[in-house]
């Protein structure tokens, strides 16, 4: 039997996590095989994951990774990585720049810009949002940031939102960006499970942007100049806007590896960040203001200031 087919085996036999069947050990040797034929360590992540059955306990993302470093560092294959530099050094002057190339100041030229024509009454944007950016069988979370993803509840297809938002159904602060497969999957910390996490994307689509500490005009002009894929700019309701940005124009991600490596390490922390975007916005399963919704508590409404069913240039 080859190496490999001794991997993909020992991958299918992984015991259940807490039942004593030696599913930590059994993790260390797939590994170990894993890095013996040289599998990409965001792959071998991934693989294991995966092979993993149900039991009486989680096994972390901690412990997975630091399985992989161990049968790496024992074959002398690891190597620590090295924090890439920032693509934009001087983010400030950067950020001014771009700014000052604007040929679009206000948000009524910029409404008028958008490819897809902008409804009178933003009380209606929830839907125009959903029906341009996503599919119909596509699960969409909608709900409060502490809400729980409950299928049927906060989490529907879009064609079944489209029909509660039409038939009178109450709008909700926030949804998040990318579809979700509808699945259960351990949280980041690996305590508990959710419906609504980074690891229940089922495609990466989208990402998010934000400024912490740019003026609504400044963000207007930036958004109007700079060359990044955009296919929706929300209005929170208060001072930020939400730009959301299509992946695939941007980098091939269809791993949560990959989007590790292209989105959160190369698009935000080498481009971004320095330009002065909110890091924290670099999860794939972020949330966004959905448009539509009244901010009861800003006495705003959350609406949509530029919309494209393809990520785009605004100018």
């Amino acid at each position: 039997m080859s190496i490999k087919d001794r991997y993909r085996e020992a991958l299918n036999n992984i015991p259940a996590p807490g039942t004593g069947g030696g599913c930590h050990p059994s993790l260390l040797s797939v590994a170990n095989y894993g890095v013996k034929i040289g599998v990409d360590m965001n792959q071998l992540f991934e693989d294991i994951r995966r092979s993993i059955p149900h039991g009486r306990r989680l096994v972390t993302d901690r412990e997975i990774t630091d399985t992989i470093k161990k049968a790496s560092s024992e074959r002398g294959n690891f190597t620590p990585q090295i924090k890439p530099k920032p693509i934009i050094s001087d983010g400030k002057t950067a950020l001014q720049k771009i700014i000052e190339s604007s040929t679009i100041d206000t948000e009524v030229d910029l409404l008028e810009s958008s490819p897809i024509r902008l409804l009178d009454d933003p009380r209606q944007d929830s839907v125009l949002l959903i029906e341009t950016l996503y599919r119909p069988d596509d699960l969409i979370f909608i709900g409060d940031r502490i809400q729980p993803g409950i299928i049927g509840d906060t989490i529907r297809t879009v064609a079944d939102w489209i029909t509660y938002f039409k038939k009178g159904g109450k709008t909700s602060p926030h949804f998040i960006i990318n579809p979700l497969s509808g699945k259960p999957a351990p949280t980041k910390c690996g305590s508990k499970e959710s419906l609504r996490g980074d690891a229940c994307v089922k495609a990466f689509r989208y990402c998010l942007v934000e400024f912490d500490n740019l003026s609504h005009e400044d963000q207007i002009r930036f958004w109007s100049a700079v060359k990044l894929p955009v296919v929706a700019l929300i209005d929170s309701g208060n001072k930020s806007i939400h730009a959301i940005l299509e992946v695939k124009k941007l980098a091939e991600v269809k791993t949560p590896g990959q989007w590790e490596n292209e989105i959160k390490g190369r698009l935000y922390s080498q481009i971004l960040r320095p330009l002065g975007v909110d890091a924290a916005c670099s999860n794939p399963a972020r949330l966004s203001r959905l448009p539509g919704h009244y901010r009861t508590e800003k006495k705003s409404i959350q609406k949509i200031l530029w919309l494209s069913p393809e990520g785009k240039p605004i100018c």
